[in-house]
């Protein structure tokens, strides 16, 4: 553009000159300083009053603006107010590219608080209490009441069923508790929907399913005599 409004001109003799042989002419404009401004946003390269037009409704840009002050000191008449509300209108509303940053940031923000909650409520092997401190683990009985929650919640349950879909070999190593404080769990006979597609859609069609299994893998060090057997063989009723 620089050298089209300078063709012919000495000014467009000299930006060739000074321009290297191999380089075409349409790159002229990315080696001068006039696209630093283009990266601004449009806002930022206007001196346009974001503030001047509004819509109606609890939502809009007069509304904010009439509540702007309150949560700031430093507001000490309109003038001023009305200064500082557009700055801020061109440095968070006009930059619009930053909104999905908000939102995986507030996302980020909320599912950080909660896992640090879930777990100073609830995991026992987490503590800043004076009394859990001083006493030793087995005797934290407040945490261990409240750890059922932690160690067999719903999602959990809901979500362990699908290992085998991410889990080649042995998926099933946590399924057996021997204590019973929760119940045995079982894989699900299909994949889940719509967003795993590298495995069989069914485990009948999975011709190693059973074969790579926790429970038959210590069966078979059971027969060789390597290991004592895991899982304690159940005597069905007549």
């Amino acid at each position: 553009a620089i050298l089209a409004r300078a063709q012919g001109s000495a000014e467009g003799e000299l930006v060739r000159a000074a321009l290297p042989a191999r380089v075409p002419e349409p790159m002229a404009m990315l080696l001068s300083r006039a696209r630093l401004g283009l990266r601004a946003g449009q806002a930022l390269r206007s001196a346009e009053q974001l503030s001047s037009y509004s819509d109606v409704g609890s939502f809009s840009t007069f509304s904010f603006r009439m509540r702007y002050t309150i949560l700031l000191k430093n507001q000490t008449d309109p003038t001023i107010a009305d200064f500082f509300y557009e700055k801020w209108l061109h440095a968070w509303v006009a930059d619009a590219p930053s909104y999905n940053y908000w939102f995986v940031s507030s996302l980020a923000m909320g599912l950080a608080v909660g896992i640090v909650s879930r777990h100073f409520l609830f995991n026992p092997d987490v503590y800043a209490r004076r009394q859990e401190v001083r006493k030793p683990f087995p005797d934290r009985h407040r945490q261990w009441s409240f750890s059922l929650p932690y160690f067999n919640h719903r999602m959990r349950n809901f979500s362990t069923k699908y290992k085998w879909c991410l889990i080649d070999n042995e998926p099933d190593w946590a399924d057996y508790h021997p204590i019973g404080y929760r119940p045995n769990r079982k894989p699900i006979h299909r994949r889940p929907y719509m967003w795993i597609f590298s495995i069989p859609r069914y485990t009948c069609e999975d011709p190693l399913f059973t074969s790579v299994t926790h429970e038959n893998m210590n069966r078979i060090y059971a027969e060789i005599g390597y290991s004592k057997p895991a899982f304690p063989e159940v005597e069905e009723e007549a």
